[in-house]
């Protein structure tokens, strides 16, 4: 009987040992959160994603100069149009972004005033900019749904003819008297590819 008295008490130690155990796992598990991300990594979801815009990876190359645009409607013609005056009116911002750049700016005369410079170089790429809105070609057009509300996202890049382009910026800034003497288009033209890369690089 002292026998069975004394198993009866380790097997209730062992049991009462095995809940304390398990509780104490319990609680060292159930850490108080108040980040979210913190939160979402502990049930399995990431924090962030990569998000990667359709036709957004197609970058200006020796032929030619490209511009993105986006568009968003319930109806999916209204978001094409969209999409396509936002790309032809990021066409002029990114031209004179690409003026702005020091390459560009090395090529304007000494004795130009730099505010007047770039008010003139903004006016100079969107006449160019509108002078091309029929010239260009689609290089990428893709469309995406939203499941919530069923309005369509368009995606486009367009593209033009860098060399066409990049001449009749050097024609606007040779007649305002905007370019030394001895710059040839040859050399405007090689530093402009020089700015469209550094440019598309710092604002991807």
């Amino acid at each position: 009987m002292k026998k069975f008295t004394v198993l009866r008490i380790a097997l209730v130690a062992i049991v009462a040992s095995s809940l304390l155990s398990a509780c104490g796992s319990r609680k060292q598990a159930a850490v108080s959160v108040t980040d979210q991300k913190e939160m979402l990594k502990q049930v399995g979801v990431p924090a962030e994603v990569e998000i990667i815009f359709p036709c957004s990876d197609i970058d200006s190359d020796e032929e030619f100069l490209r511009v993105n645009g986006t568009g968003n409607s319930k109806d999916r013609a209204m978001a094409k149009d969209r999409a396509y005056q936002n790309a032809l009116a990021n066409l002029a911002s990114k031209l004179a972004g690409v003026m702005s750049m020091s390459n560009s700016k090395a090529a304007v005369s000494t004795n130009a005033d730099g505010e007047d410079f770039h008010d003139k170089m903004v006016a100079v790429s969107k006449l160019i900019a509108k002078a091309n809105v029929s010239g260009y070609r689609t290089a990428c057009e893709k469309y995406t749904v939203k499941t919530t509300d069923g309005s369509y996202n368009c995606y486009v890049t367009i593209e033009l003819g860098k060399q066409k382009v990049v001449k009749e910026m050097y024609n606007a800034l040779s007649s305002q008297g905007l370019l030394k003497a001895d710059y040839d288009f040859d050399k405007y033209m090689k530093a402009m590819e020089e700015d469209i890369k550094a440019y598309e690089e710092s604002n991807k």
